[in-house]
């Protein structure tokens, strides 16, 4: 039996052998190559598994920052959370009617602060705030100044592009006071000094686009047109009154 194994084993190295020189020098390499092949093959699946682990590692990331957002917006009773709001705006006044003239103003300035609160919808979000604003701006051609402070409720709707970026819509009511302190030429008794306070209805409207710099920080940048009901001085109303305005703010939710 043991002689048998011995031939059939001899038989086999042959025919291998035999096989490999019909072949030639070609066929030799490759049988001799084979290991070396089976290596790389091997080191390749090995560098396609690394890449898999690091795209898995970045879905994972993306994952676990989706998570942490809508953790963030479940805060606060299933609400989103509160948040302080900062802002300057850039000014362009009406051109106001008082006593059948015309008056103008130059560009001016003001700030916005506002405290609010942020509710999850099922695409986007609402946003509810108080809002203390002040604006002033100097009058051409006269020695003077206009002034609107007002205290308004806003209520915003965001729809996000992606993680980073949203665009916004909002709206505003609520309390203003209008202050002129100009001399103002008027057309029965000449040229007069003016410098009165009046309360006005105050709202608003506008637009704009949000970017995200993390989960608790924002910028805003949007337009905003602010209005107010007409104005009485000296028994003379005062029509027009508002603003187109430029606002950039900076928001922090805690």
């Amino acid at each position: 039996m043991k002689k048998v194994l011995s031939v059939l084993a001899v038989s086999a190295f042959v025919l291998t052998a035999g096989s490999a020189l019909a072949g030639g020098p070609g066929k030799m390499q490759q049988a001799a190559g084979c290991p070396d092949e089976c290596q790389q093959q091997i080191e390749e699946m090995q560098g396609g598994q690394a890449q898999q682990n690091e795209r898995l590692y970045g879905h994972d990331k993306q994952l676990q920052d989706h998570e942490g957002r809508i953790k963030t917006l479940e805060d606060g009773s299933g609400y989103g959370p509160w948040y302080g709001r900062g802002g300057l705006k850039l000014v362009w006044p009406n051109q106001v009617d008082f006593q059948s003239n015309d008056l103008d103003s130059d560009m001016g300035w003001g700030f916005q602060a506002a405290v609010g609160k942020v509710f999850p919808a099922d695409y986007g979000s609402f946003r509810l705030e108080f809002e203390f604003g002040d604006q002033f701006a100097d009058m051409q051609d006269s020695d003077g100044e206009v002034a609107l402070t007002t205290y308004m409720i806003n209520v915003y709707y965001e729809m996000p592009i992606d993680d980073m970026f949203a665009l916004y819509a909002t709206a505003g009511a609520g309390y203003g006071r209008y202050d002129i302190d100009a001399g103002i030429v008027n057309p029965t008794d000449g040229m007069g000094y003016i410098n009165h306070s009046e309360d006005v209805f105050a709202y608003k409207g506008g637009a704009g686009a949000t970017y995200n710099i993390n989960e608790q920080m924002a910028v805003d940048l949007g337009y905003e047109y602010l209005g107010t009901s007409h104005a009485t001085i000296n028994g003379a109303e005062v029509n027009k009154i508002g603003s187109h305005n430029i606002v950039t703010s900076f928001r922090f939710m805690f």
